[in-house]
């Protein structure tokens, strides 16, 4: 492996250490289960699953534990679970109108929601990208849409905006 390759893997380690650090002290205490919406992979989960019931899902899952679910057409009954979580997902799907309608009905206490803050995160990345953002969901969007968060705050150096909406 390279060392820019290395460096790119560190750094983006860094920043998921971050926002989940920022993201568990939000989460509800009283909370026993969370759905962890487009998650790809185990990392937030460890990190939740001493104190929650975490479920895994995502639209292309890449391990068998992880639920195959469209976040704009969900599964799940309403209110299934306590917390649901999503991070850096609605900026990939067609309708992240739908989406985030999805996420509100199947959450019981807590919707957390977590996009790239732009322009910052674009100007971040110059130069390099990698993957397709369909959609700017901005935090005027997420309240058009979702209400007025009760935690609204752009974190890890103003790379993302994350809304909590105690419902």
């Amino acid at each position: 492996m390279n060392i820019l390759k290395s460096l790119k893997i560190a750094i983006y380690n860094h920043l998921r250490s971050s926002r989940c650090d920022i993201v568990k002290s939000q989460l509800d205490a009283n909370a026993k289960t969370i759905l962890d919406i487009g998650c790809q992979e185990f990392f937030f989960r460890d990190q939740l699953k001493d104190k929650y019931q975490v479920t895994l899902a995502d639209f292309e899952p890449r391990y068998p534990e992880i639920k195959q679910e469209d976040v704009q057409n969900l599964s799940f009954k309403d209110n299934a679970f306590d917390i649901v979580l999503c991070q850096q997902v609605l900026e990939h799907v067609p309708d992240p109108v739908k989406a985030m309608g999805e996420l509100k009905r199947v959450a019981a206490k807590q919707l957390i929601i977590t996009v790239p803050h732009e322009p910052t995160f674009t100007l971040a990345r110059l130069g390099h990208w990698e993957k397709e953002h369909l959609w700017a969901v901005t935090a005027q969007a997420l309240e058009c849409h979702l209400g007025k968060p009760d935690v609204s705050r752009n974190i890890v150096f103003g790379r993302y905006y994350m809304a909590v909406w105690n419902l």
